[in-house]
């Protein structure tokens, strides 16, 4: 089913507004040690693991859908944490990343989904759009969540690849719209040290 941006971000935000009411879901802690700072995150079940970098200042997991070749995937989320990267603003760490996807894709389009605040961390989710990617030749749609945190700078990305679309095209059904909307909403971090951050009594 074919649907304009319009529709696309329409639908998103509805989905939004919409989930605000609704329970998050108790997802896997990472990192798995319960007495600091957690991004609470995990990939859809059944994701296998394909990348994984963690120094003691960085901490980057891909994954992909079960059966999808690592060097050319379709479907990608990406879970980062980045200790050195903390003074950054959500907002200006998302405009950055749009500056450099224009660098490589035609008919770029961006939109703010959310900025404020989830469980007292700074953050920000925008929706992104690539015509065609010079270098793999393929549309992409992106929703990229990333939130503030005292010890790290956490970015959650996931992206699709689809065939390359004009400015008033993209390729995306209501379903996955509804499925991408809610498994950001509900990543969030949080910090038993600290009431601010409080994490839920689910939370492992």
């Amino acid at each position: 089913m074919r649907r304009t941006i319009t529709q696309v971000v329409t639908t998103v935000l509805l989905l939004l507004i919409l989930g605000c009411a609704q329970q998050p879901l108790s997802p896997t802690s990472e990192p798995a040690s319960n007495q600091q700072e957690q991004l609470l995150a995990r990939p859809p079940v059944g994701w296998p693991i394909v990348y994984q970098l963690n120094t003691q200042s960085t901490r980057i997991m891909d994954y992909l859908p079960p059966g999808e070749a690592e060097t050319d995937w379709q479907t990608k989320i990406s879970f980062e944490s980045h200790q050195t990267l903390t003074d950054l603003d959500p907002i200006e760490a998302l405009i950055s990343e749009v500056t450099k996807v224009r660098e490589t894709c035609s008919s770029v389009k961006d939109f703010n989904l959310f900025s404020g605040l989830e469980n007292n961390y700074r953050t920000s989710t925008r929706l992104l759009l690539c015509g065609n990617n010079a270098y793999t030749k393929r549309g992409e749609i992106s929703m990229l969540k990333v939130i503030q945190g005292n010890d790290y700078l956490y970015i959650v990305r996931l992206i699709r690849r689809i065939p390359p679309f004009e400015k008033s095209e993209p390729s995306m059904t209501p379903a996955e719209i509804a499925e991408w909307s809610t498994y950001l909403r509900n990543i969030t971090v949080c910090d038993p040290r600290q009431t601010a951050h409080a994490c839920s009594a689910a939370t492992p």
